[in-house]
């Protein structure tokens, strides 16, 4: 009982590390997107989507490296989850939540990166060709969003470079970088550990514990910006954070290490992901999230976590 406690507490700790590191990593890239002059939605879909979506990266990375790979897989489907029905749904209930900004593109391609994990689990997993494949797709997209992108903020107004020194907030996302996969190692190492010693599934640390605590820094992000009224860049965030997790995460840790997961670990997992991912996507397309909204997208995260724990009415 004494090691289960102390893994779980070395757990939380790496958890609060990596939340930590990310968070001040995602403040340094904000600043260099601003100096370069690029627009709120762009910022919210690249630089903060990716950035907050490096505890998931280091996690399902390392996880796979170390032939981990239920605990890589179910880090990304639990983040993805968590990032819609709890992050959109909690920032609808603060705020009334409407936007000017249209992101029907970049949800058409959320979701096209969501179905794209449906044959893969019939296929058995992701092999090393294919990962690389996705890793190209995803850099390909994020050169045509930035290059394609209009340079207006919230306002409608051309964007005016800040001052400042590019080359020293690069630096800086560089060493906050460096510093996330040092946090990410520590955390798969206690979230095994701890998952053994319990007697609980990787799959279930991951798409619990792991999974929300690796979605901290776009719970974050996302809250404080729509509290801002910088919609479009708390909706970016989560939007760009999706199709990174699936697309250059899972490509990645496939191209370190091929991940091997089955449709029958992953069906239900996938159902939940598709409902709350296509819901989300109506609203994109209705450019508004009510609070009833926010309450269903809740509601659904809930019985996703009794689908988890094997409670009613998921005691199967």
């Amino acid at each position: 009982m004494f090691d289960l406690i102390l893994n779980f507490s070395l757990l939380i700790a790496s958890l609060v590390a990596l939340i930590f590191v990310a968070d001040k990593l995602i403040d340094h890239s904000v600043k260099l997107a601003k100096i370069l002059g690029v627009s709120g939605a762009v910022i919210g879909l690249t630089l903060l989507a990716y950035g907050t979506s490096m505890p998931e990266f280091a996690v399902s990375s390392i996880a796979s490296f170390q032939a981990h790979d239920e605990l890589s897989v179910s880090n990304i489907t639990g983040s993805n989850i968590y990032n819609i029905a709890i992050v959109m749904g909690v920032v609808a209930l603060l705020v009334p939540f409407y936007w000017k900004e249209n992101l029907r593109r970049d949800g058409l391609f959320m979701i096209a990166a969501t179905l794209l994990l449906i044959p893969l689990a019939f296929l058995g997993g992701i092999s090393g060709i294919i990962g690389i494949v996705m890793v190209i797709v995803l850099a390909g997209y994020t050169y045509y969003v930035i290059k394609t992108d209009k340079k207006v903020g919230e306002d409608g107004k051309a964007i005016q470079r800040e001052k400042g020194s590019a080359r020293k907030e690069f630096g800086w996302c560089v060493l906050l970088l460096l510093g996330v996969v040092v946090a990410g190692y520590f955390t798969v190492q206690f979230a095994v550990e701890s998952a053994r010693l319990a007697g609980i599934s990787q799959w279930i640390i991951g798409s619990t514990i792991v999974a929300a605590g690796t979605s901290m820094p776009e719970t974050v992000v996302s809250i404080i910006s729509a509290r801002k009224k910088q919609m479009g860049m708390s909706l970016g965030n989560i939007v760009g954070s999706n199709y990174f997790n699936i697309l250059w995460i899972l490509g990645f840790a496939a191209a370190v290490n091929p991940l091997a997961f089955s449709i029958q670990n992953i069906w239900v997992d996938l159902v939940f992901l598709c409902v709350i991912t296509a819901l989300f996507y109506v609203a994109l397309i209705r450019k508004k999230i009510t609070r009833y909204e926010g309450i269903a997208y809740i509601a659904i995260y809930a019985l996703f976590l009794l689908y988890l724990l094997r409670l009613p009415p998921f005691s199967f």
